[in-house]
């Protein structure tokens, strides 16, 4: 399956939710400017991120013909400063949103300094966003609200074949009243959830969670359920 509705909030195996009553559509953690980072710290990777994060959103836009999409933090991912490779591609990037819909993003931990940049491209930037009785919020601190979106924990699930290789698959979990995203990023594979135990998510959000409870939707070529967290582990 490449979608499936929770509750009136579709997710994809396009690393995107989907409200379908309000025509918007959410993402995380797209973490541009990553691979300047990592090449300051002497790792040397191609700056390939970008391609593969239009691409992405492209083909969400096309699927879903959102009003408004919503990015749910860590859109950059320097702490300290705007990098001029997170400057130049964010501009850039969200530019290109704005030709084909409305774009709003939610500030991260890692946003420190995107309000300079987003002023420059005419692109709102706010702690958190409610729809009706969801709120949208990054998740590196906790907010109220009935039913929540989430991101900034960038879970996976990781799965070994009969020969000992490990794939890490990136995924949603789903409670009754939480939907955490994917993150967007290719270069940010996060928390393992068959394995990290609770008191080491960072989200403090999902540290006053029945971990166990959540459900796992992993993406591949579509999108995988993987029964809950809970059940895995008794598996493993």
């Amino acid at each position: 399956m490449h979608e499936i509705e929770k509750d009136g909030i579709i997710i994809s195996d396009l690393y995107a939710a989907f409200l379908p009553e309000h025509q918007i559509a959410i993402v995380s953690d797209l973490h541009i400017g990553y691979e300047g980072v990592l090449q300051r710290e002497g790792v040397m990777i191609p700056n390939y991120q970008k391609k593969i994060l239009m691409e992405r959103i492209e083909k969400i836009i096309e699927r879903f013909e959102p009003r408004l999409l919503i990015i749910n933090g860590d859109f950059k991912h320097e702490f300290g400063k705007n990098l001029r490779q997170e400057w130049n591609e964010a501009i850039e990037l969200l530019n290109f949103i704005k030709s084909k819909t409305d774009v709003l993003l939610i500030r991260g931990n890692h946003d420190n300094f995107l309000k300079t940049i987003a002023s420059k491209a005419g692109v709102r930037v706010v702690e958190s966003y409610k729809v009706d009785e969801i709120t949208i919020f990054h998740g590196h601190k906790d907010m109220e609200g009935r039913r929540k979106i989430i991101g900034h924990e960038h879970p996976s699930v990781s799965l070994r074949d009969a020969i000992g290789a490990i794939i890490k698959l990136p995924c949603f979990l789903i409670s009754e009243h939480i939907v955490v995203l994917p993150a967007l990023s290719p270069l940010a594979s996060g928390t393992d959830v068959t394995t990290t135990e609770k008191e080491y998510y960072l989200s403090p959000v999902l540290k006053k969670e029945n971990i166990e409870k959540f459900e796992i939707y992993a993406i591949a070529d579509n999108l995988l359920f993987f029964s809950t967290i809970g059940k895995i582990r008794q598996v493993l």
